[in-house]
């Protein structure tokens, strides 16, 4: 991480940790950040995830943005990335995510993907990040065949098809969002829970001390 440079976290969903379709996409993207001026980025791969909760918090906490990665799993994100949420519920409205903007990038077989990623930005909003425009990208296993199967066609009615280029545009819109004053936003109020302390819990059960009401 770069203290004069604008840092994004790239993380990484995935069920394979760094193999597969998202650790491809983590790879692209990371490139893509690091050829524009004045950015870095760093993949945090959340599959297997070994650190302490401090650790993982203060990580957040160096970075101006978020670009987050996962397949599609039976209609939603990995539960990895679920995981990830759920301890991260106690950085809510922290320094962690307060006013950072957050993309997504979504991989699937052919459905749910763009589902998957709404519910990621809401999620992510939730936390207090916001939605720069253009920063969601959903790529098919289908749509890429489709794209490949039309190719050179005229008027190709694929042209419009999500392919992984596109991911350049999601790079650039997000650079430009980090670099934005966080200060102009308003925060309402909350009840904050209790983080996890010591090692990161991957499984298990997780209390942050959210109200009990039934009796």
């Amino acid at each position: 991480m770069s203290p004069d440079k604008t840092n994004i976290l790239i993380i990484n969903g995935s069920l394979r940790g760094d193999k597969g379709n998202s650790q491809a996409l983590a790879e692209q993207a990371r490139s893509l950040i690091a050829a524009r001026p004045g950015a870095a980025a760093e993949i945090l791969p959340l599959a297997g995830l070994q650190a302490r909760v401090e650790v993982v918090y203060r990580q957040l906490c160096g970075y101006d943005g978020f670009l987050v990665i996962s397949g599609v799993y039976w209609n939603s994100w990995s539960s990895p990335l679920q995981r990830f949420l759920e301890v991260a519920t106690a950085f809510e409205l922290s320094p962690a995510f307060w006013g950072k903007p957050v993309a997504c990038a979504v991989s699937m077989d052919s459905v749910g993907g763009s589902d998957v990623a709404a519910r990621l930005h809401a999620a992510f909003s939730g936390l207090g990040c916001w939605c720069p425009p253009c920063a969601t990208l959903v790529l098919s296993r289908v749509g890429q065949e489709a794209i490949k199967a039309s190719e050179g066609k005229a008027n190709n009615p694929n042209d419009d098809v999500w392919r992984p280029d596109d991911l350049e545009i999601i790079v650039a819109n997000l650079v430009t969002a980090a670099a934005k004053d966080r200060s102009v936003w308003q925060q309402w109020p909350h009840l904050g829970l209790k983080s996890a302390k010591g090692d990161w819990p991957s499984q298990g059960p997780l209390d942050l001390g959210a109200p009990v009401f039934l009796p």
